[in-house]
């Protein structure tokens, strides 16, 4: 062997000993993309473990994250250590190792880039079962934590629905003490708001007086706890309305003025509202549905099809002495068109309005005392 070979060798060492030291260096410059994996897989090792996610979805939600980052493609740098100064006649060798090795992994990044994806779609049914499974157990606490709240409330006390599921004694007393205050509001003003309706109901031809005032008394605008139902008949030959209105129960105004939590005894306690104040509710509650069903038809009517309008408001009821269902009429009345066109009922006190129009009123509504209906 000549000195030209011995210097072709050296020279070959040594463009792979520079080639070393570059790829070294370019290893140095680690790609973000790089680093997100690598962390990912640190993650996925130590932290958001198969064992962990199966009981904890928000460790699986975490583990799909981590899953998501895929191997970035491998690099020659990445198998290159940093060339020690004495080794360059090792120099060839150790480019080709690299080489060999950058091969290899090469050739398993599809497999192992199919297991990572394989082990995301699994994680994927993981996470949504242990989603659906944590759902369950909450839904089955809050079940528990509602009833026992539910328990709290006096015996007979049904909550609405939105009440009835927050979370919390107080939170739900406040809100069922708000919404009482509600429905007593709109009882006692519950004239003035139909009136305010009444100004939009177009009047009708005679054919379809009967049709037109049974349809709008029974759409007026009136509390939830309100549901119309009446009967219309009508006359031509006396030029007669007669109305037969099924009012509503006393029941309708809340018997529970307000609820308060006594939290050492972990109970809801009521304050019953004065029976002085439940019976005038009710009355004023009937009187302002008799004056607003009588508006109603002579607005209907524009003064062209009848001249009088008779109203019986009655409820269906129990006899306590017999059991038997019975129908008592706790308001009759008789308007004249001319006589109720001179009435503002936007500044009327109910009970005083009909009094001077001559109604009968039950004595005490709120045991269903009779009075005589009216008839044509």
């Amino acid at each position: 062997m000549g000195p030209f070979d011995g210097g072709q060798r050296w020279a070959a060492a040594l463009e792979a000993y520079h080639a070393l030291w570059n790829l070294w260096r370019s290893s140095q410059q680690t790609s973000a993309a790089l680093q997100n994996w690598e962390s990912a897989c640190r993650m996925l090792e130590s932290y958001y473990t198969v064992g962990k996610a199966r009981d904890d979805a928000d460790v699986c939600e975490m583990r799909l994250r981590y899953l998501e980052i895929a191997e970035p493609m491998p690099r020659l740098a990445d198998f290159v250590q940093r060339p020690a100064y004495d080794r360059l006649p090792d120099a060839q060798q150790l480019l080709t190792q690299a080489r060999h090795r950058y091969q290899l992994a090469r050739r398993w990044h599809p497999v192992r880039e199919q297991q990572r994806r394989r082990e995301l779609e699994t994680t994927k049914v993981l996470y949504a079962t242990v989603q659906a499974a944590q759902a369950r157990a909450r839904a089955a606490e809050i079940a528990r934590q509602r009833e026992w709240q539910s328990g709290r409330w006096p015996k007979g006390v049904v909550l609405d629905s939105e009440i009835y599921n927050l979370a919390g004694i107080a939170d739900q007393v406040e809100r069922q003490n708000a919404k009482i205050e509600s429905q007593v509001a709109a009882l006692t003003v519950l004239l003035r708001t139909g009136l305010r309706h009444l100004k939009e109901v177009p009047q009708s031809a005679p054919s379809e007086l009967v049709a037109s005032v049974e349809r709008e008394l029974t759409a007026m605008p009136l509390p939830c706890n309100i549901t119309p139902a009446l009967t219309v008949d009508y006359s031509p030959a006396t030029r007669r309305l007669v109305l037969e209105y099924e009012l509503p129960v006393v029941s309708v105004v809340p018997h529970a003025k307000a609820y308060r939590y006594v939290k050492s005894q972990e109970t809801v306690v009521a304050t019953a509202r004065p029976v002085g104040q439940l019976k005038a509710l009710y009355a004023r509650i009937i009187a302002q549905l008799t004056l607003l069903s009588l508006a109603t038809a002579f607005r209907i009517d524009g003064g062209r099809g009848f001249e009088v309008v008779i109203f019986n408001g009655v409820v269906e009821t129990t006899d306590p002495s017999t059991g038997q269902p019975t129908r008592s009429c706790l308001i009759a009345v008789r308007a004249d068109a001319d006589t109720f066109a001179g009435i503002d009922l936007e500044d009327v006190d109910p009970s005083v309005c009909l009094k001077r129009l001559g109604a009968k009123v039950s004595t005490d509504p709120t045991k269903f005392v009779p009075v005589p209906p009216l008839v044509e």
